[in-house]
């Protein structure tokens, strides 16, 4: 039966937690032991605060996470996902072709760098830009210009293991009870949508199966504010600004069309 839970916690509830669970040598062996070969070794020297991302890049959120990993005393790692599909009615990855900038007079737009009909059901790491470059490739260097270096890593095998992509959220989940800090936004948990299926019948039950056996819950810090405004949601989309100016003349260059929101 589905229930509602509240996962979110403050960076200062993670921190002083974290510090104490990283510090349970019993708990972190429970939870390795639970986790077999499914455990992921970038968490095992030191605790880790993770943004889990199809595809990294510096959007106005990464300086917000890469902040928030070091504030909770964890080393910020992005986890990526190559091997996934894209597919253009997702927000998620249309926004890694359809990228917003704001102009020099202060105005929204967005730039459309990728043909997303030609992309349609391609993996990610096989997406191409208008201009032949690889979209992977480009959303690195945007990275290079933003001069953050947060650790990154493709986990596409580690969650390519699991089959269905319902099946790695236990396993997931059990990385951030005692070795690190998700950094998320776990919608619904709060508001309990009992008329999603994935919370009600996938995440949810995740995170209580970990209650029941550990009688705690993982670490997730909260990514962004809840009920964002239109205007809040584009300026997490956005970029700081050596890298929208990066964007607007690759625009330019490319003969890009530039268009107002």
């Amino acid at each position: 039966m589905y229930e509602p839970i509240k996962i979110h916690i403050s960076h200062d509830e993670a921190r002083a937690e974290l510090k104490k669970r990283w510090n349970n040598a019993e708990l972190k062996s429970a939870i390795e032991k639970e986790l077999g070969e499914n455990f992921m070794p970038q968490f095992a020297e030191r605790p880790r605060g993770v943004s889990f991302r199809q595809v990294i890049t510096p959007d106005n959120g990464l300086p917000l996470f890469f902040q928030g990993a070091k504030y909770v005393g964890t080393d910020p790692l992005v986890l990526e996902f190559h091997d996934d599909m894209f597919v253009s009615f997702n927000e998620d990855k249309k926004g890694m072709g359809r990228l917003r900038v704001t102009l020099e007079d202060g105005a929204k737009a967005t730039v459309d760098i990728m043909d997303f009909h030609a992309n349609e059901k391609k993996k990610l790491g096989e997406c191409v830009l208008k201009t032949g470059e690889n979209m992977i490739d480009f959303h690195y260097k945007l990275m290079e210009v933003s001069g953050y270096d947060p650790e990154i890593f493709d986990n596409s095998k580690w969650l390519e293991r699991f089959g269905r992509a319902t099946a790695y959220y236990y396993p997931f989940f059990l990385h951030f009870v005692a070795h690190g800090v998700l950094f998320e936004n776990v919608e619904s948990y709060e508001e309990g949508d009992s008329g999603s299926p994935m919370i009600r019948d996938v995440t949810t039950p995740a995170i209580q199966k970990i209650e029941g056996k550990f009688g705690i819950r993982p670490l997730v810090v909260r990514m962004y504010p809840q009920d964002q405004t239109e205007e809040e949601d584009f300026f997490w989309w956005d970029h700081p600004k050596n890298v929208n100016e990066y964007i607007i003349e690759y625009a330019k260059k490319n003969d890009f069309i530039i268009k107002p929101c």
